[in-house]
């Protein structure tokens, strides 16, 4: 259950903008209600190098997280606390509703709810009321931002809604189930088979290491489980097209590759195919230690306009945060990054781990891809 909110600000009258009581009991009575669950916390997405409400939230108990949330225009930082928390941080617990109403309140009470208020009501309100401007905090992201600690996922989205992005990507959950953690024991046991990931140079068309644009280990050997993996691939295909809106192909094979990414690892904006080569669909399947050691790593990836006899990325983009025994599907002419990841630890154990793999369509006279560019 999905137990993350982002309380919005108190929007009030004119005559009302300086009532701190008023404000302080509408939001207090949120607080309350989310606060019967002792799991329930509140979130909101800060831009980065915000000095005030930085300061604010972090004086009010809020933790920053290294999560990052992408916009076209700006990146956003998850900071999050317990729903109790903010209440005891805030003082309301301390004070019943009538009083606030009344402003019976302290003046300690008074200037951090009046600071913590106005805050967020100005932070945020670029979003709602000015046109081609950066807000300094937006609502929180239902599925395109971070997962909570421990890989606990955040929401899915809303009944009913078609999400924009779906024509470039699909996702489905719980795609391995128990065997999941067969291939994390698989992935554990064979540690020291991992390479350096690779990316084709242009000039050679050879697979080399280069760590300005991948850092991360590879492993081209799924074992046993790599049969019940492409089987089960090949059960999700023809829904995976349809959702898609890609047309049918015949199919040749289906290329598969473990990558661990470890702290500090990303890559750069790239793609795995285009007309010149077979790769039709690219896959990244998450999976990882419970409870989740690592945060970022978030997959970012773009939709595509074919311009003359090339794709180009367009502006409409969606950013995915790792979930565990979740796949993800688009086509390989999409260019796609992977954000850095963050391991603590820095021991293997605790990295991303993904399969990652190219789906080829069966065509005369075409090669292969570019062979080591993974997700």
């Amino acid at each position: 259950m999905d137990e993350s909110y982002a309380i919005s600000p108190v929007y009030v009258t004119d005559e009302d903008a300086t009532n701190v009581g008023l404000i302080s009991a509408l939001y207090k009575e949120v607080l309350e209600s989310i606060a019967t669950s002792p799991n329930a916390e509140v979130n909101y997405l800060v831009a980065e190098g915000s000095v005030l409400a930085h300061h604010v939230l972090e004086s009010r108990g809020f933790k920053k997280y290294e999560d990052v949330f992408l916009t076209e225009n700006a990146r956003y930082f998850t900071y999050r606390i317990g729903a109790c928390e903010l209440l005891c941080q805030l003082g309301l617990d301390k004070i019943d509703t009538p009083d606030l109403l009344a402003h019976q309140l302290s003046s300690e009470i008074l200037e951090a709810n009046a600071l913590f208020h106005q805050t967020l009501y100005f932070g945020s309100r670029a979003e709602w009321m000015l046109f081609n401007s950066i807000p300094e905090i937006i609502r929180l992201v239902r599925g395109g931002h971070a997962s909570k600690p421990g890989g606990v996922p955040s929401g899915t989205g809303r009944w009913g809604v078609v999400d924009p992005a779906e024509r470039f990507v699909v996702t489905l959950e719980n795609f391995l189930g128990d065997a999941r953690q067969q291939l994390f024991e698989h992935v554990l046991k064979h540690k020291a088979d991992f390479k350096l990931g690779t990316v084709i140079d242009r000039e050679s068309e050879k697979a080399v290491v280069n760590e300005r644009l991948r850092r991360s280990k590879t492993l081209d050997n799924l074992g046993g489980l790599e049969k019940l993996f492409t089987e089960h691939l090949k059960e999700v295909l023809s829904s995976v097209l349809t959702r898609l809106d890609h047309p049918a192909f015949p199919l040749r094979d289906i290329e598969i590759q473990i990558t661990a990414s470890g702290d500090g690892d990303y890559f750069r904006m790239h793609k795995d195919g285009g007309d010149d080569d077979t790769r039709e669909l690219s896959f990244v399947y998450f999976f990882h230690q419970e409870p989740r050691r690592f945060s970022g790593g978030e997959f970012r990836i773009f939709d595509a306009q074919k311009v003359e006899d090339e794709y180009v990325p367009t502006d409409l983009s969606q950013t995915l945060s790792p979930r565990q025994d979740m796949i993800v599907f688009f086509p390989s002419v999409n260019e796609h990054e992977i954000l850095p990841v963050r391991v603590p630890s820095r021991t293997f154990e605790d990295s991303r781990f993904t399969v990652n793999g190219w789906i080829h369509r069966k065509t005369e006279g075409k090669t292969s891809g570019c062979g080591h560019c993974s997700s």
